[in-house]
């Protein structure tokens, strides 16, 4: 646990240093990197048990809120609500005078869903979600760092198939391309 000492000033400055040294260290804490790979089945109501390997990665003392919604390549997105939280400070900080983000911020918003597990550990996503990543009963959970993606197993096959021969290439290719974590 970390103490800060503040001392507020007239101009406010050493408050507004104080919120942003408090998100940082709020945002390192809550941090999940997910690893793994898991074909999981819906039930016929179409509900989403989560792996338990998934649940013990975020750990006893983490929240299990999460929040799905569409991502790239017709697959679902599955945020721990932490992370979600992060990402909607990222999109809400971007310049609404450009028709391109409101564009995307209209996608980016469209059909997030908010979710806590059952005491099951099962999650009901929206048939809407699901149509539009074309899953039907079986579910590849994919881990993506600090979030999880959900595809359709024929759709998910199709995009492993299309691995790159050499990684080490596409990994150069964009390593200069990191947007957070440069400066820690």
């Amino acid at each position: 646990m970390v103490f800060l000492k503040l001392t507020v000033g007239k101009s406010g400055r050493k408050w507004d240093e104080f919120l942003h040294l408090s998100h940082y260290l709020t945002e390192k804490r809550m941090k999940t990197n997910f690893f793994g790979e898991y074909e999981c089945k819906l039930d016929d109501k179409g509900r989403l048990k989560l792996p338990s390997a998934i649940l013990q990665q975020l750990g006893e003392s983490s929240s299990h809120d999460f929040v799905a919604n569409r991502g790239f390549e017709r697959c679902l997105y599955l945020f721990p609500k932490a992370v979600w939280n992060i990402k909607l400070e990222e999109v809400q900080g971007l310049n609404e005078y450009l028709p391109e983000v409101r564009q995307f911020k209209r996608y980016f918003y469209r059909g997030a869903t908010e979710f806590t597990p059952d005491k099951a550990d099962r999650i009901l996503l929206p048939k809407i979600l699901l149509d539009y990543a074309g899953i039907d009963r079986t579910v590849i959970l994919t881990s993506v760092g600090e979030y999880l993606e959900m595809w359709n197993a024929d759709n998910y096959r199709d995009i492993i198939s299309k691995e790159p021969e050499d990684l080490s290439a596409l990994a150069q290719k964009i390593a200069h391309l990191r947007t957070k974590g440069s400066d820690e």
